[in-house]
């Protein structure tokens, strides 16, 4: 299991160095209630005007958000929206010293313009021209007096001029001299200089234009993500929004997935997954550990609005929202079956007291989960369920093993709830299976064979009902596409059934 509290705690105190493209984000915000006469704009009633950190500076705050230290290098302007930008890094406990000031070129900086919560316009100020000889030998000096002092490097490139072939040369050499890892936040214009990296953490549009293939599907991203991990001897971890990470490495590809959750705001996404991607690593967790934990970090951070960060409590906590989603998800599940199935629930139970009142028996199957859930049935009932009585005769027909290595090995597993049937019903019985696709060969099987000898057949299925659901007299169908949630939903129906089975039989 993977130990989302202790890794959250190995990060506090882990020493980072940030090296990138530097902005200042501001959001102006307020109400929209007309449409200016000069234009066909709307006209913003300004109520609120905030600045943080964004690109590298945003990737810094969210290390120190997490409970490391960041030492930020990187370039801004001599002017007001500097001051600005330095005040609020202080306030987030970012380490500015090695922040150089270039008076040729203006502090990056992106205004956002949102009306009734919406972004209406972004304007930007910038020059991504490469940073002067002068300035660059800053930032050269500065990488070689912090390298050593810190636990891992983190590259923020936004292509705005700051990242050169020059500066990433001497991340690499200092990197090498101490012995240190560099994850990179890439831009494809870049991609020759990534070579020989720890980790680049492309999003899917990026892999894409670096690798110069497409596709979507997950045997896609993994030819994408292997491609690039072999062209650039780097560790590739591509983000793919609500569909989790790809992790490529030389042992191969696997997906980092996601829980589904609301997103209010992708924006400072890929800083927050290259913080803790980088926290992760500088406290000793192997990449796909860490890639785990960023992929946490990436999910509570796109349920805030803004370039905003992650603290180490609400990371802690996502497995606590994980848990209240797949129950939610459950309960859904369960109302659309109140909503569509209770018919056929009411005609099964009837069906049940009827074969019990004729001095009947019920034989119960399914493969998987559903052979625990077809064999807890048949316990329900041969025991009991709430009532002390006489148990009900039920057979479980995947609790023989012997039956089942038997006929497996002789006439094939697709026949072994077949044979069954035909061996142990008798006329009046009940036969019932339970598949969660609705398709399983051997399940269908046993309901053709308990219809030709003349039986009555009950189905538990899920998706579309498949097979067995156009083959049973009657079939419950639950409409998930969700295997553990159809299990859930069968259970519940089960002691439904077995409730109302007792009292209808035993209670006078």
């Amino acid at each position: 299991m993977f130990r989302l509290a202790e890794h959250v705690s190995k990060l506090n105190g882990r020493k980072v160095l940030v090296v990138g493209d530097i902005m200042l984000d501001k959001y102006i915000a307020g109400d929209v209630t007309r449409v200016s006469p000069e234009a066909p704009v709307p006209v913003v009633s300004i109520s609120s005007e905030n600045y943080t950190p964004g690109g590298a500076g945003n990737t810094a705050k969210n290390v120190t958000s997490l409970g490391g230290e960041a030492y930020l290098v990187g370039v801004v302007g001599a002017d007001a929206s500097k001051d600005i930008l330095l005040k609020q890094l202080h306030h987030e406990g970012v380490r500015t010293e090695h922040i150089a000031i270039d008076a040729s070129r203006p502090t990056t900086e992106k205004i956002r313009i949102l009306g009734n919560n919406q972004q209406l316009l972004r304007m930007d100020s910038e020059k991504v021209h490469e940073i002067r000889h002068e300035v660059e030998d800053l930032i050269v000096a500065s990488i070689e007096t912090l390298v050593g002092k810190v636990d891992v490097i983190v590259v923020s490139d936004y292509n705005k001029g700051v990242i050169s072939g020059r500066v990433m040369d001497k991340l690499k050499e200092c990197a090498e001299r101490y012995q240190k890892r560099i994850v990179v936040d890439p831009k494809p214009a870049h991609k020759e200089l990534y070579k020989g990296l720890y980790v680049i953490t492309p999003n899917i549009h990026e892999a894409h234009e670096m690798s110069g293939m497409h596709g979507m599907a997950d045997s896609d991203i993994e030819r994408i993500g292997a491609a690039l991990r072999n062209s650039l001897a780097a560790n590739v971890l591509i983000t793919r929004g609500d569909r989790g990470m790809t992790l490529c490495t030389e042992s191969g590809c696997l997906h980092v997935l996601t829980e589904a959750r609301e997103v209010y705001d992708v924006s400072g996404a890929g800083d927050t997954v290259a913080a803790t991607l980088g926290l992760g690593i500088a406290a000793g967790l192997s990449l796909h550990e860490a890639a785990t934990l960023a992929n946490y970090a990436a999910g509570v951070k796109v349920g805030k609005r803004g370039t905003a960060t992650v603290t180490p409590d609400e990371l802690k906590s996502v497995l606590r929202w994980e848990i209240s989603a797949y129950l939610e998800e459950s309960i859904d599940v369960k109302r659309a079956v109140i909503e569509k199935q209770l018919d056929k629930i009411e005609a099964i139970t009837k069906l049940i007291i009827e074969t019990y009142k004729n001095g009947n028996k019920i034989l119960v199957f399914g493969n998987g989960g559903s052979a625990s859930d077809a064999q807890h049935f048949v316990g329900e009932l041969v025991g009991r369920f709430k009532v002390d009585r006489a148990g009900l005769p039920a057979l479980s027909l995947n609790s023989d093993t012997t039956i089942l290595t038997a006929v497996s090995n002789d006439f094939g597993y697709e026949t072994v709830f077949e044979r069954q049937v035909g061996a142990l019903a008798n006329k009046g019985d009940l036969v019932i299976g339970i598949t969660t696709s609705g398709n399983s060969e051997n399940v269908v099987r046993a309901i053709e064979k308990g219809k030709a000898m003349g039986l009555k057949t009950v189905s538990l299925t899920g998706k579309d009902g498949g097979r067995v659901a156009k083959l049973a007299d009657i079939s419950v169908i639950v409409p998930s596409d969700n295997t553990p949630r159809i299990q859930e939903a069968h259970i519940a129906i089960i002691h439904i059934i077995c409730e109302l089975l007792e009292r209808n039989l035993f209670l006078k």
